[in-house]
């Protein structure tokens, strides 16, 4: 063990002297095609949802990259839940670290590895605004625990709220990349998001109820009750460093 330990290292070290990295900084562009929560439709591409957006990437070798994302723009979607109307409209905030690998060799600006497939995972934060909405949660569930009402005349007393949400994501995605320029690559891409919250679409475990022996029935479990989002867009690279380079033979053969 100690052996094969020291020879992963030697390969590491001898890798990264000699590896050729790079860093990159892009520009992102595209919509939200769809969020995945308590409504009973959620088909993708329903609305458009403009989203924009930059990243650093950190190239290692010609097949993995770290990439650090931050996102913003407007999710929105109609639809229903148990049969009543529902809607929301809110801007979201997105910052995430990812891991990206390339299918194939690929460097920018170089014209033998100028493409390649890839994906991308890693971990991430998410802000955004969450509103209670009192009177439409009481057309589909007059005994949700957080509804009150006058008992003089059983009417629903408005309760509304707004309060801000910060979650842990679980970015993932797949793409294509293509180098256009020396130094510029043009590339498509689709990711998801895995919310760590369930108020994305302003509902919160939107059936829960109190029973009729006053106890609390709840369903979010804090993992199959939480939201997903689509997103997919176009984005442009541009190479900012070029670190120190390998001589040619390493070059051709490792890269």
């Amino acid at each position: 063990m100690k052996k094969l330990l020291l020879v992963l290292l030697t390969v590491f070290l001898t890798v990264s002297v000699h590896a050729q990295k790079t860093a990159d900084i892009g520009i992102w562009g595209g919509s939200l095609t769809s969020v995945h929560g308590d409504m009973d439709d959620d088909t993708p591409f329903q609305s458009f949802n403009l989203n924009f957006g930059a990243y650093f990437r950190y190239n290692f070798n010609a097949r993995v990259a770290m990439r650090a994302m931050f996102l913003t723009g407007t999710f929105s979607s109609t639809g229903e839940v148990e049969s009543a109307p529902w809607e929301f409209d809110k801007m979201v905030q997105d910052l995430s670290l990812q891991a990206e690998i390339n299918y194939l060799r690929y460097i920018l600006g170089k014209k033998k590895l100028r493409f390649s497939p890839y994906v991308t995972a890693g971990i991430g934060v998410a802000y955004f605004p969450y509103n209670f909405k009192a009177r439409e949660i009481a057309e589909f569930n007059p005994n949700h625990p957080e509804l009150e009402y006058n008992p003089a005349t059983g009417q629903i007393i408005v309760t509304d709220y707004e309060e801000s949400v910060v979650t842990p994501t679980i970015p993932f995605g797949i793409g294509f990349k293509y180098t256009i320029g020396d130094r510029l690559g043009l590339g498509v891409e689709y990711q998801m998001r895995k919310y760590m919250s369930d108020k994305l679409d302003d509902l919160d475990d939107p059936l829960a109820h109190v029973n009729g022996f006053g106890e609390t029935i709840i369903y979010n479990d804090g993992s199959h009750n939480n939201d997903w989002a689509g997103y997919l867009g176009v984005h442009l690279t541009y190479m900012i460093f070029i670190g120190k380079k390998a001589c040619p033979a390493y070059d051709a053969k490792n890269w």
